[in-house]
């Protein structure tokens, strides 16, 4: 195996994880605070076996909700960390004046180690991405309120506009642009 496979399926456990956990603690929250009537059902011929199933179409519609809600939220936080560190960390590199602002605003201790690469990003924002899928098909379908739908698409958006931008960022390094040079 290589190095590279290695490293990328390393970076991708914690968004695994969280995405996992979002859904569950999305499920378990608002049955337990609520306090849900539910009961658990064994059906061979879905996609999984052991579903969770509520009373009333209502509840199951708020419970789906929130799980999405909780899914995308785990996964977006970290992923804008990440974009929007590495963005000002590459800027204040190539830029005096963001330096002179990041330090007014005492963000230097945050921006300063650079331990999250290209790969690291992209792993997340291709969770995140999936993570908006699953949300937008449940909407489509009914099963998720319309907000929660729109947002995670506007999200998605947002996170592949921001790691391209990253991607940009990490390719000046490599090949400066010419026009700066003349």
């Amino acid at each position: 195996m290589s190095k590279l496979l290695k490293k990328a399926l390393k970076i991708s456990l914690a968004p695994a994880i969280l995405m996992i956990a979002g859904k569950a603690i999305g499920i378990i929250l608002p049955t337990v605070i609520y306090d849900l009537e539910f009961f658990i059902e064994n059906d061979i011929e879905g996609f999984t076996s052991i579903q969770i199933v509520f009373t009333d179409s209502n509840v199951t519609l708020f419970v789906n909700s929130i799980s999405n809600l909780t899914m995308l939220l785990f996964l977006a936080v970290p992923t804008f960390y990440f974009i929007i560190k590495t963005s000002l960390y590459q800027t204040t590199l190539q830029n005096p004046r963001t330096l002179v602002k990041v330090t007014r605003f005492n963000l230097l201790k945050w921006i300063t180690r650079k331990d999250v690469t290209f790969l690291h990003i992209f792993i997340w924002t291709t969770f995140l991405t999936i993570a908006s899928i699953i949300a937008i098909t449940h909407t489509l379908q009914g099963q998720t309120y319309t907000w929660i739908g729109v947002g995670a698409g506007v999200t998605s958006l947002l996170s592949v506009w921001g790691t391209i931008k990253t991607f940009e960022l990490e390719t000046d390094k490599i090949y400066p642009k010419e026009n700066s040079y003349y």
